[in-house]
């Protein structure tokens, strides 16, 4: 199936495209949107601040977070911590946009298997934005191999994932200072429980990531990002940058 593709000028028209159709779904009611945490979803979380609406009813779900062993039990990354990716979701979602901590849904490594029925119990994932790993095409914490249907657990962090991570968090020197580990929402919970998805690319840095999503149809577990083809209601956003203007069939 070919997901459909809308390239815009720049990122920030981009997040206000994405911003508005959260907006859209909150005027609606309620909206629980899944979110990954860096660089890729900051022009919507601008966007959302910019606005100004009532953003009472959002709820936010993030697909991962690092986390450090400790005995027989993982602990999740100190939010303090400038890589956590609950830290990020504090400083650009919830301090922003007036939400409380109940607003955010993470999963726990110690009960990973727990992330899906909590995601049920509210109902789904009204809209799941991701994002591209710029050198392996990761998803959340889904780096190459990853099956199509891996559920929500702790991973281990390949290199190739660590690199790109240093993109994402710059004050990260080496693949060393990334943690080795995370917890992170599966491929398969992904598919399941998204109403609808959206794939956020924009930057000359995701161009190729850009290109390799585009020319798949379907799941390639080489670049798991392609999981969006997967998704009901997918969407891909591109800005010109990461689009390099392409002229295949399916961009509009």
């Amino acid at each position: 199936m070919t997901t459909p593709i809308t390239v815009v000028p720049d990122a920030a028209r981009l997040g206000e495209a994405v911003a508005q159709r959260i907006l859209d779904r909150v005027t609606a009611g309620s909206a629980i949107i899944g979110f990954p945490a860096g660089r890729s979803a900051t022009p919507v979380a601008a966007a959302l601040k910019q606005s100004g609406a009532r953003l009472d009813g959002l709820q936010i779900v993030m697909m991962d977070e690092y986390v450090t062993r400790h005995g027989s039990r993982w602990e999740l990354l100190d939010p303090n911590t400038p890589h956590s990716c609950i830290g990020w979701a504090r400083r650009n979602l919830l301090a922003p946009l007036g939400l409380g901590p109940t607003s955010l849904l993470t999963p726990d490594p110690n009960q990973p298997e727990g992330f899906k029925q909590q995601i049920l119990d509210r109902g789904g994932i009204d809209l799941f934005l991701l994002a591209s790993g710029q050198g392996d095409g990761h998803v959340a914490l889904n780096g190459p191999g990853t099956p199509r249907h891996a559920p929500t657990r702790v991973v281990e962090l390949p290199e190739s994932t660590r690199r790109d991570n240093m993109s994402t968090f710059p004050h990260l020197q080496s693949p060393a200072d990334v943690p080795a580990h995370g917890v992170t929402i599966g491929t398969a919970e992904l598919v399941e429980l998204s109403h609808s998805a959206a794939m956020l690319l924009w930057g000359q840095n995701k161009a190729y990531a850009f290109d390799r999503i585009t020319r798949a149809d379907s799941y390639d577990p080489l670049w798991p990002a392609t999981i969006v083809h997967d998704c009901r209601n997918a969407l891909i956003y591109a800005d010109e940058e990461a689009a390099q203007k392409s002229e295949r069939e399916g961009v509009s």
